[in-house]
C-alpha cells in the first residue's frame, strides 16, 4: 500500500482588489437573479391559486 502525500498544498494567494470587486458584483447579480426566480415563482403560484 502506497503512503499518502502529508504535505498541504501552498495556501492560494489573496485576489487582487480588482478581481475581489468583479466577484462581488458578480455575486450581487446572481443573488438578485435568484431573489426575481423566487418571487416570480412565487407570484405565478399566488395567481394559479386564486383561479386567475
Amino acid at each position: 500500500m502506497a503512503a499518502r502525500p502529508t504535505a498541504k498544498p501552498a495556501p492560494r494567494p489573496a485576489p487582487a482588489a480588482d478581481a475581489r470587486q468583479r466577484l462581488r458584483g458578480r455575486n450581487i447579480a446572481v443573488a438578485l437573479g435568484l431573489l426575481a426566480w423566487v418571487v416570480l415563482i412565487f407570484v405565478i403560484t399566488i395567481v394559479k391559486l386564486k383561479g386567475g
